[in-house]
């Protein structure tokens, strides 16, 4: 989610124990992302402030707002969606030989790549935001416990998330992967991959200044088809512009969003792999 980086830790500035059992996590979470930490009963903890919330029960972000946030772990279970799976689609999870691997550069929430790993897809989701990159940790830390049940573990056990800088990650990979899936930052009026309150909670008060945001967006582009073997899937809306205005070789249209399929650079085919390190650890 290169679009938020910095953004929660700008407005978030406490982690924040709710439960006394918890406290010890929340503990070193705070100094793990350099940010205030708040026990349990010290009494201390605004409610109306941001904050990093660590229970027993897992973790959330809370916005200035009182909105919750967490990684969509729902999506760990998720079959094919009914109708049109675009998403499925244009990953192509149906070919035969089975579902590619998929890097997923820009996690956020988590919603689409732990739906893709529910499908079967080996998934590398990359977040460099740390804030989200705990929250994505957290739940597929709890679903290979089994604390989700069978099928979610199954489907973190298909799970490699990375924290850090998707462009960075993709160039120091020696094999590529088949595809590389892009979901970055809507425009401003649009919200994230339509994601609903999680994702328009975590845009903040800031954003980004339209140019960089161009610019960063066509280095990603590029990074990504310079790593795919077979495509690069880029989720769009449905009448935004093309990523970093690069027109795409085709587009899978739905109601709202549509997902632009950009071929990879030709030196790509030689070595490829799926996505690598099936289970479900972190790479920082």
């Amino acid at each position: 989610m290169s679009a938020l980086v910095g953004q929660t830790r700008g407005v978030v500035s406490r982690v924040v124990a709710l439960d006394v059992p918890a406290a010890a996590r929340a503990a070193t979470l705070a100094e793990r992302l350099g940010l205030e930490f708040i026990a349990a009963d010290a009494g201390q903890a605004d409610p109306s402030a941001a904050a990093l919330e660590v229970s027993s029960a897992g973790l959330a972000i809370r916005s200035a707002g009182a909105v919750r946030v967490t990684a969509a772990t729902a999506k760990l279970t998720s079959a094919l969606l009914p109708g049109r799976d675009l998403l499925a689609r244009a990953l192509l999870t149906g070919q035969p030989g089975g579902p590619p691997g998929v890097v997923d550069a820009t996690a956020g929430l988590g919603a689409d790549g732990f739906h893709l790993a529910a499908l079967g897809h080996r998934v590398v989701m990359i977040e460099r935001e740390p804030l989200l990159a705990v929250l994505l940790e957290d739940a597929l830390s709890r679903a290979l416990a089994g604390e989700l049940g069978a099928t979610a573990a199954a489907a973190a056990g298909r799970v490699t998330l990375v924290e850090g800088d998707a462009r960075d990650y993709l160039a120091s990979m020696q094999a590529s992967t088949a595809i590389v899936y892009l979901d970055p930052m809507f425009p401003s009026k649009s919200g994230r991959g339509l994601t609903g309150k999680g994702m328009n909670t975590l845009r903040l008060e800031q954003q980004r200044d339209p140019a960089a945001a161009q610019a960063e967006d066509a280095t990603l582009l590029a990074a990504a088809r310079a790593h795919a073997s077979r495509r690069v899937v880029v989720k769009r809306p449905l009448r935004g512009e093309p990523l970093g205005k690069l027109a795409p070789s085709g587009s899978l249209r739905g109601r709202t969003v549509r997902y632009d399929l950009y071929a990879p650079l030709a030196a790509n085919n030689v070595s490829s792999s799926g996505a690598s390190a099936p289970d479900g650890s972190t790479t920082r």
